[in-house]
């Protein structure tokens, strides 16, 4: 079998009020899952030329970084962090379905839940040979911004905010700059949420420790998750777009509602970043 694991630790820190990713390359070489490569989701597939911090690069660079992971059309790949829950795993998952790449999965429970499992690390840090992937953008993985403003209107169209509850409703700033709150007419179901629907109202603060009590790191049962969907009113058939602060999260929120069968489920990558960022866009605190 063609496999190829592919390691993204992602992290967040504070500098002057506002969020910075980089990437964790050094706790990678630490000690990393048997034959996984490593690929960086803020220094290589985070386009730097870009107005807003963190999209996704385009096709020409995402194809060039897949070929150097060793990724050809038929390779199985599948991706992990050590976020906990999915994120930066999610948003490499969604880049490659966005790009064309099928045969895609993210490891349920990542690197927290291997670790706690007893699985074997290691140190080395695999050669492998280029591949020949070729990015073949799918359109009905992305929104745009147009998209999102579209939606609100739209009463065939959901749209969820997969941050915090407390960010949702304004009560605490953006990292990212920007105005506080959400896109009107957004459901509010946090990313957390999909490990243990419970977490719901879970601040930012709490998440860490609640999730290692939790015992478990993967997604919750499909049908707890399908339950906690449906009661907040999200339809299977609808129109359905997810975003966050940057496109991590939401990416979390946009592989649970593909697992549930949600299919006509996309991500807006420009997120909160793009939106709150621009004074003619509606944004509502509740």
């Amino acid at each position: 079998m063609d496999l190829r694991l592919v390691d993204v630790r992602w992290k967040f820190r504070q500098e002057n009020g506002r969020g910075i990713a980089y990437d964790d390359r050094q706790e990678y070489l630490d000690a990393h899952i048997p034959g996984a490569v490593f690929v960086g989701m803020a220094s290589e597939l985070s386009d730097p030329d870009h107005p807003v911090a963190d999209m996704m690069v385009g096709p020409e660079v995402f194809t060039d970084v897949m070929q150097r992971l060793g990724i050809s059309p038929g390779t199985h790949v599948v991706v992990y962090d050590d976020s906990g829950l999915p994120l930066a795993a999610a948003r490499l998952w969604w880049a490659l379905s966005l790009y064309g790449h099928d045969n895609v999965h993210v490891l349920d429970g990542g690197l927290l839940q291997w670790k706690q499992e007893g699985r074997t690390l290691v140190s080395e840090d695999p050669v492998v040979s280029p591949g020949t992937f070729e990015a073949n953008l799918r359109p009905g993985w992305l929104a745009k911004k147009s998209d999102v403003l579209r939606a609100i209107d739209a009463p065939k169209t959901t749209i969820i905010d997969c941050l915090a509850n407390e960010l949702f409703r304004g009560r605490q700033d953006h990292t990212w700059g920007g105005r506080a709150g959400h896109v009107p007419g957004a459901i509010n179901i946090p990313a957390v949420s999909n490990l243990d629907p419970s977490f719901e109202f879970t601040s930012m603060a709490e998440r860490a420790e609640l999730m290692k009590e939790r015992g478990s790191y993967c997604l919750g049962a499909r049908e707890e998750l399908e339950k906690f969907y449906s009661g907040k009113g999200v339809d299977p058939n609808a129109e359905i777009i997810t975003y966050c602060g940057r496109g991590i999260a939401a990416s979390c929120g946009l592989l649970t509602l593909r697992h549930l069968g949600f299919a006509k489920s996309r991500l807006y990558d420009g997120s909160c970043a793009e939106w709150s960022a621009d004074p003619a866009l509606p944004v509502e605190t509740s």
